[in-house]
């Protein structure tokens, strides 16, 4: 009985000592609470205010996270049971995050659709500040259960942001399409982590407990309870063969709802991956580990086939939505190329890439959905000669994609070296040679990406507009954001030294 109430007590001091640690996510539910009250009992005699909290409560939940690098010590602190661990990592991962939610909503500000729906802006909003607080517990998460519930809570709120255009057909079934498939892989990824727990008698992944029990029983089985598992978390990082969703959600939500699914989920679930990767081997010590040679032949496969889907679908595009779609799914192989590379040199070269990832993919969105406003349109045809009429914005479109092919002297030329460079150093360590075909595939699929980027300049700049069209006067924020985004990306691969001296873990 002593020991019994030891044991509560224990739990209760570390319950009440872990929630100092969560500022940031306490500051999101308040915010979110605080915009449904505002939308009650205000927002008809104040315009736009609950965009305005949730613009201005996003902002300080960004400072509070910045405020955590000095708060942690350098081990990170495990919080609530070992349920969370809040580390260095995690606090970049959730930087990342912020700073998406925040591009985002000042996109969705001006977003013609948005503005023009049946239901108003108010839930959007609020409902984007709980997709960021999922987010975040998702890149914390050490724990079976806690995995589970922040990736659902996450895509439920996902399944309803992306049908959020009532009446609009497109929308529609972009939700309900993601709702099955994000059903499908929640099922699936809930057994393995069933048999997970029956194999090895825990639900901390970080626990040695977990990989002596995987270790101890027969290879095929800790295998199929991986792989489905797996599933989950391919499903948000959009990677085979659990991409099949992708296009026709992109191309049916609405834009800045697209901007965010393209980047902050897969930000978490790239954070999450890594950490199961590293639970899978030793709690993140490669000597020894049974699972190390095929978690990195199964990463390593499955970047391959994720960037070459991904690359070659996009050269048949005519819909801008659609083609970057299928860009991103390339973009997540370049991504499973660095957790492949199993170092901290990868994980660091993932985080510069998902940084300079985010800058251009985000931006050209905005792009889009700034030509969206104007000529309500998302189809290539429909760019013709658009160059000459909005220079500023085309350029930086250019600039957007010139960085995610990977070219100098933008960003994601530094992105995609240091990720070709960490995959190559794991090849020359470990002599596994399906390393160094994952890298030539790369090189490969990155010449292919040249082709179907080009087709937007090539309507932009070569093909005369086949009508006339006069500019939409509400874009001015639009513009600016997009200009500073394209001058950041320009910046970062000039002095890519300014990010990756502060990545520090």
């Amino acid at each position: 009985m002593k020991n019994f109430v030891e044991i509560i007590q224990s739990s209760i001091n570390d319950t009440l000592g872990s929630w100092i640690y969560l500022l940031p996510e306490i500051s999101l539910a308040f915010i979110f609470i605080l915009m449904i009250i505002a939308d009650l009992f205000w927002a008809k005699r104040i315009k736009n205010l609950v965009a305005i909290i949730a613009v201005s409560g996003l902002f300080i939940v960004f400072l509070e996270v910045i405020d955590q690098f000095i708060l942690i010590p350098p081990q990170g602190v495990v919080l609530f049971s070992a349920m969370i661990k809040l580390s260095t990592a995690a606090i970049w991962y959730k930087v990342l995050i912020t700073i998406s939610g925040l591009l985002v909503l000042l996109f969705s500000l001006r977003d013609f659709q948005l503005r023009n729906t049946e239901k108003g802006g108010s839930e959007y909003y609020s409902l984007v500040l709980v997709v960021t607080l999922g987010l975040n517990f998702m890149v914390m998460a050490q724990n079976l259960l806690m995995i589970y519930l922040s990736i659902e809570f996450v895509s439920v709120c996902s399944y309803i942001l992306a049908a959020y255009l009532t009446g609009n057909k497109r929308s529609e079934e972009s939700g309900m399409k993601y709702a099955l498939f994000g059903a499908v892989a929640s099922a699936v990824m809930l057994y393995g982590m069933s048999l997970l727990y029956g194999f090895t008698g825990t639900l901390d992944i970080t626990n040695q407990a977990f990989y002596n029990g995987l270790a101890s029983i027969n290879l095929m089985s800790a295998s199929v309870a991986l792989l489905l598992t797996l599933a989950g978390l391919f499903f948000k990082i959009s990677a085979f063969p659990m991409q099949v969703w992708v296009p026709d959600v992109y191309e049916g939500a609405p834009t800045p709802i697209t901007a965010f699914l393209s980047v902050a989920p897969k930000v978490a679930g790239i954070a999450l991956l890594i950490t199961f990767i590293r639970a899978v081997n030793s709690g993140g010590s490669p000597s020894g580990s049974v699972f190390l040679a095929s978690t990195e032949n199964l990463l390593a496969a499955l970047a391959i086939i994720t960037m070459t889907i991904g690359n070659f679908s996009a050269l048949w595009q005519t819909n801008v939505k659609r083609l970057m779609a299928y860009s991103a799914i390339g973009h997540s192989g370049f991504i499973l190329m660095g957790v492949a590379a199993y170092s901290m040199t990868g994980q660091k070269a993932i985080l510069f890439f998902l940084f300079v990832y985010a800058l251009a993919n985000i931006g050209a969105f905005l792009v889009i959905g700034y030509f969206s406003n104007v000529f309500h349109s998302e189809e290539l045809e429909d760019y013709k000669g658009m160059g000459m009429k909005y220079p500023l914005v085309s350029v930086a479109m250019v600039i957007f994609l010139v960085s995610l092919t990977g070219l100098p002297p933008t960003a994601g030329f530094v992105g995609k070296f240091f990720i070709f460079s960490a995959a190559i150093e794991a090849y020359m360590l470990g002599g596994n040679v399906l390393l160094l075909i994952m890298v030539v595939f790369g090189v490969v699929n990155t010449v292919v990406s040249l082709f179907y980027y080009f087709k937007i300049p090539l309507n932009l700049y070569l093909r005369k507009a086949k009508t006339e069209i006069s500019l939409d006067k509400g874009n001015l924020l639009f513009s600016v954001i997009i200009i500073v985004l394209a001058l950041f990306t320009l910046f970062l691969g000039v002095f890519p030294n300014k990010l990756i001296g502060l990545i520090n873990f």
